[in-house]
Parts: structure tokens; C-alpha cells; sequence
């Protein structure tokens, strides 16, 4: 949460509700099964994953794993995307969790690197809504 103020207390404010949607995601995250803990660190170091590769990385069973994602799933945690190579399989990542886990709204760019194939790249502003 960003905020800004003109008062100590107001900052004060935002500090506290910080701490508090932290104790929440803790909470929440204390009181998933080990199998998805463990699944949420694979995805927090391996980034976006597909079913299949959460299994290899984590040695968990497949039927497990599928648990597993759909317990994160129901607490918010995941982000599910399309997968170009292969259509019948989905990406799993980590949803950014910005207050309190509560969106799976990826964060917004505000431009993009495009490389061609002379050598040099060009920088595109996003128009912003």
C-alpha cells in the first residue's frame, strides 16, 4: 500500500493496516496444508509453472499437486494463464499480493523494450487509462 500524507498519523495509519493485512496473509498462510506451502515455494522461486513442472520440482504426486492448486486457488494465491505451447495445460504463478492478497491483477508497466533484428531497441510508452 502506498499513501501519502501531510501527518505523522497518517502515516501511522497506513503502517498499522500494513501490519495487520500481513498478520492476516500469515495467518492464512499457516493454516494451508503442507503440500501447498510447499507448492507456493516452488512458485515463488520458480515463477510461472505449469502442472507438470510444480510436480517435478516439488516430488509431489500429481493428484497432490492439483490439491494443491486449488486450495491456493480458493485463498487468492494463484494467477492462471494461458499456455501457448501447449493449450491443454495452464501456467501457475503467484498473484501479486499488494493488499492482503485480495487481486490477481499483475502490476501495471508503464512502457516496453522492443528489440529488432538491426540491433537496437526501441522504448514504447503505454497509453495510460
Amino acid at each position: 500500500m502506498v499513501f501519502v500524507g501531510n501527518s505523522k498519523a497518517d502515516a501511522q495509519i497506513v503502517k498499522k493496516a500494513n501490519n495487520h493485512n500481513r498478520k492476516k496473509l500469515r495467518e492464512t498462510i499457516e493454516e494451508l496444508p503442507p503440500s501447498a506451502k510447499l507448492v507456493l515455494k516452488v512458485l515463488e522461486y520458480g515463477g510461472y509453472l505449469t502442472q507438470k513442472e510444480i510436480a517435478e520440482e516439488s516430488y509431489l504426486p500429481p493428484r497432490t499437486v492439483r490439491y494443491a492448486l486449488n486450495r491456493l486457488k480458493d485463498e487468492r494465491f494463484l494467477q492462471e494463464r494461458f499456455y501457448f505451447k501447449d493449450a491443454r495445460q495452464s501456467l501457475y504463478g503467484l498473484s501479486y499480493l499488494s493488499d492482503g492478497h485480495e487481486t490477481n491483477e499483475m502490476p501495471v508497466q508503464d512502457s516496453v523494450d522492443v528489440s529488432f533484428t538491426g540491433g537496437f531497441t526501441k522504448k514504447y510508452e503505454l497509453p495510460v487509462n
